[in-house]
């Protein structure tokens, strides 16, 4: 759990960072803080007082203030919208915390939902899950909002850049499914593509289900202003994508398309390229996971799970969308 925390500047005893954060933001007396294992860039935490359980983000010693500052404003903005997605709770701060031992990390503090993602459920969302899941997308798509670029390794339209930089740590078979791809994307226009504010990362870990039957959307640290069918794409590879159970497929694509376009009308050259854009997400699935993997030891189940549907989802959608 140690390297979870190598994340951030504070690399004291947690229990005194706590206690401050707790006083501060008035959310009772410091009991006790579980690690939140999943993710790849922030350091998220359970914390545990005296009035209840909250969540917590303290965000990478990377992200300046500009960049979590980015991200309150794009929390407050998808609630105001009607997102289904935790509350912030405030310090005396603000929304932004900054907290200084020998330099500044900066966190937030969220609601707890008591629940589990389906990442952790090991499940597919059932049919009206999928209904409200997909309303939840075109809410998102339809935020009066462009924030200011953050790179996202794992993006689709990252993919070109990406692959010139990890394709030699892949093996022969996964540069073989992936290089074609990448002659594909060279031949597309994206600016050509309706763009709109994207959460780009809606995937079986950034859902959460509750005790209740609630669902929330988690984490928009890599929301951007991208090409539009790019949230479908995420959406497809991943939480809508079984892959012990691919004869599904063609009929939840199908139903995926019919929903959204309940909210949000897709454009001829949209509904043209999003076979490709799903195949693109898997791609970068297998390309950064694989990257993880080889150069940064990390073979977490979470790491062997995008590894794995990535390279399933490629041999997949290749033989349906030939």
């Amino acid at each position: 759990m140690d390297n979870f925390q190598k994340r951030i500047f504070y690399q004291g005893d947690l229990k005194q960072f706590f206690q401050k954060v707790c006083n501060d933001f008035n959310i009772g007396i410091y009991q006790s803080h579980e690690i939140i294992p999943i993710g790849y860039e922030d350091f998220n935490l359970l914390l545990k007082t005296s009035i209840g359980t909250f969540f917590v983000k303290i965000f990478a010693s990377f992200r300046d203030e500009k960049e979590s500052n980015r991200y309150v404003n794009i929390i407050n903005k998808t609630l105001e919208a009607g997102v289904s997605a935790p509350k912030l709770f405030k310090s005396k701060q603000g929304f932004l915390y900054a907290i200084t031992f020998e330099k500044t990390d900066r966190l937030i503090v969220m609601e707890y939902i008591d629940g589990k993602t389906f990442y952790e459920r090991n499940t597919v969302p059932v049919t009206e899950e999928i209904k409200f899941i997909i309303k939840q997308a075109a809410l998102i798509n339809s935020v009066h909002i462009k924030p200011s670029f953050v790179y996202d390794h794992w993006a689709i339209t990252s993919l070109l850049r990406e692959y010139d930089q990890k394709k030699d740590f892949l093996k022969k078979s996964d540069r073989d499914l992936i290089e074609p791809l990448v002659d594909t994307l060279n031949t597309i226009s994206l600016n050509d593509l309706p763009h709109c504010f994207v959460h780009g990362d809606i995937t079986k870990t950034n859902t959460m289900k509750s005790l209740k039957e609630d669902i929330y959307i988690l984490d928009f640290a890599v929301a951007n202003w991208y090409p539009r069918i790019q949230e479908l794409a995420v959406l497809l590879c991943d939480l809508f994508f079984d892959p012990q159970k691919t004869e599904n497929f063609l009929k939840m694509y199908d139903f995926v398309l019919l929903e959204y376009q309940k909210f949000i009308l897709l454009t001829k050259m949209e509904i043209q390229l999003l076979p490709t854009f799903v195949k693109l997400a898997h791609a970068m699935h297998v390309l950064l996971a694989n990257y993880e993997k080889e150069t940064q030891g990390n073979t977490s189940v979470e790491n062997e799970y995008f590894l794995d549907i990535g390279r399933k989802g490629l041999q997949f959608t290749n033989k349906i969308w030939s």
